[in-house]
């Protein structure tokens, strides 16, 4: 059975994020500070506005959070919008608890992209 270190680290592996060299790495440095300064919700809101790069960086975040069993599978994926719908409906403490897990694969897919 692996841990959740592990099944990060596989999420992450392997997710092309951005065109060129480097540019992945800065979109996902980026989008991890957005969440730490201005919270799931707000990170999300902006990758929704300029998408370029950006929403590259939550589809994998949806992808992962499906994977690990935080969020529900939707039959044809997880949009965007959607998925800020979802967080809109938590309380405190699962949004709390959703962002941290956010923030932890975040550290693998920064490493890997």
């Amino acid at each position: 059975m692996k841990n959740l270190d592990q099944i990060r680290a596989q999420n992450a592996l392997g997710i092309g994020i951005g065109q060129g060299a480097g540019e992945g790495d800065s979109v996902t440095k980026k989008v991890t500070a957005m969440v730490r300064e201005n919270g799931l919700l707000g990170a999300l809101a902006f990758a929704i506005e300029k998408e370029h790069g950006y929403s590259d960086v939550f589809n994998a975040v949806v992808n992962h959070l499906v994977v690990v069993e935080r969020l529900p599978e939707q039959q044809g994926g997880w949009q965007l919008r959607n998925f800020m719908n979802f967080l809109c409906g938590l309380n405190s403490s699962a949004l709390r608890s959703l962002t941290a897990e956010v923030l932890a694969y975040l550290s693998y897919l920064r490493r890997f992209s």
